[in-house]
């Protein structure tokens, strides 16, 4: 049977729930098993190193895969929510830029995991500051293309606007000790560096792809045809 556009949000709804879901399950239930590791005090991706002796590294477990091919599942279930979503962004030049934006943090999410920081530093640095980089962007450029969207609420522009001031004043505060050392930064600044800094960076990304799967499982407004109105949502 052959799928509708319906289908295909619900689809892409369930995608853009479950992906960014599992991955924060994962590091969660990982670092929990990792003595002495810690939210505030650890890189996110201390869970991706494998065993090693480095002293810049966390020690690594034998659960270093885990969090490799949960970042990868998330990637790849991102890129299916992109399916649902293309109807409301490939409007205009600004909606296909969220498109895009969107695209690039999967594939940067992908080289995180792929190049781990113990054997490929320089490729998981450049790749983490891509996801890190554009994911703010893509949270800006989406507040400003829906706002003109019918059947889209304010709130949607607000907040994801809010989400990427957010996600952009974490990068800030991630990039300060990331330059200057822990030493020569605020001390509330050190105090959060690195997981906590990190960890406020990708919050809001991930909670803003969970309420965009949500909002395609009930189901994106339709336009009326004859008055370009925004028509009751499809009822699931």
């Amino acid at each position: 049977m052959r799928l509708t556009p319906r289908d295909w949000e619900k689809i892409s709804g369930i995608a853009l729930i479950v992906g960014p879901a599992q991955f924060v399950i994962e590091t969660l239930v990982e670092g929990a098993l990792i003595p002495g590791y810690g939210l505030v005090k650890n890189w996110i991706s201390d869970l991706g190193a494998p065993p090693n002796d480095h002293a810049h590294f966390a020690p690594g477990t034998e659960l270093w895969w885990a969090f490799s091919v949960s970042l990868i599942v998330m990637a790849i279930l991102v890129f299916v929510g992109l399916v649902g979503l293309k109807p409301i962004l490939w409007r205009n030049a600004l909606g296909k830029a969220v498109l895009g934006l969107v695209a690039i943090v999967a594939i940067g999410s992908i080289g995180v995991a792929v190049f781990n920081e113990v054997f490929y530093l320089p490729l998981h640095a450049a790749s983490a500051l891509t996801a890190f980089g554009l994911g703010w962007v893509a949270l800006v450029t989406f507040g400003i293309y829906i706002r003109k969207q019918p059947g889209w609420s304010p709130a949607w522009s607000i907040l994801s606007i809010l989400g990427g001031i957010a996600s952009f004043t974490a990068l800030i505060l991630f990039a300060i000790p990331t330059r200057l050392g822990s030493a020569n930064s605020p001390e509330w600044i050190a105090a959060i560096f690195p997981g906590g800094s990190e960890r406020a960076i990708v919050v809001p990304l991930v909670l803003w792809l969970i309420a965009l799967g949500a909002r395609l499982l009930w189901g994106l407004p339709r336009l009326d045809v004859a008055t370009g109105a925004a028509a009751p949502a499809a009822v699931p």
